[in-house]
């Protein structure tokens, strides 16, 4: 029996948001309005398409692009979390995050973190003549929690029932998560599982209102959190909880 550990990336392994570093290479005013009406319109997908044709054409290439990445700081004892989880605690890992794969493999890369990843899922990106072109990873409808290209409810639970048919049944899955976009796979926990939140971040606040009994939406309905819920800080106030409840 294995445990799987499911991390953000935004927030929460890297302390900013790589989309954001990477669009603030610009300055406000290259950004035009009509830029940013196409996020509200056609979704964050989009709307970072848009940023990487106007880094191109502000002279922006590849180089500048990997080195703003290669310059975000993890959060404390992230990086420390991942190597323990799956080094010394038999924890299969995989991140899923609206971001995309340039910037995350990237960061993890540069961090020496790759061979400690089991997947990653997130908007596919690449390079085409010094121009980054992002996709998005699938069209969902169904959860309206989520963005129209990436429900990460969905994605876990579709890796968990395809490593079932390939024998691997996890005893535990922990969700590291900061976000108001992470709340619908916490919502897919059951019990014996552990959603980690960042303290003073969307996600927590969230719960706080479900733990309530308080809806968090127009529709009015109280969501039911099933596994236990620590609210964190950093990476090694996490791996202490873990060793501490787990082992």
């Amino acid at each position: 029996m294995k445990r799987l550990a499911v991390f953000d990336f935004d927030h929460t392994i890297i302390d900013d948001n790589s989309d954001t570093v990477v669009r603030d290479l610009l300055s406000p005013d290259k950004i035009p309005p009509s830029l940013k009406q196409l996020h509200r319109k056609d979704g964050w997908t989009s709307y970072m398409q848009g940023v990487f044709q106007l880094l191109y054409e502000h002279g922006f290439r590849k180089n500048d692009i990997q080195t703003a990445i290669d310059n975000i700081k993890p959060v404390y004892g992230m990086t420390e979390l991942i190597t323990s989880l799956k080094l010394e605690l038999n924890y299969d890992i995989i991140i899923i995050s609206d971001s995309n794969t340039y910037f995350i493999d990237t960061w993890l890369n540069k961090y020496n973190l790759t061979k400690n990843i089991d997947k990653v899922f997130t908007n596919p990106a690449n390079f085409v003549n010094e121009i980054l072109n992002i996709q998005m990873y699938h069209l969902q409808t169904e959860c309206k929690m989520s963005t129209k290209n990436l429900c990460k409810g969905r994605i876990m639970e579709e890796y968990i029932d395809a490593q079932k048919k390939d024998g691997v049944t996890y005893e535990r899955v922990i969700y590291i998560g900061d976000g108001m976009n992470d709340l619908c796979p916490i919502l897919r926990l059951q019990e014996g599982d552990l959603a980690c939140v960042r303290v003073n971040y969307k996600c927590a606040e969230l719960i706080n209102l479900l733990e309530l009994g308080q809806p968090i939406d127009s529709s009015g309905k109280c969501y039911k959190i099933k596994s236990e819920v620590f609210t964190w800080k950093n990476g090694c106030d996490i791996l202490s909880y873990v060793r501490n409840k787990f082992v």
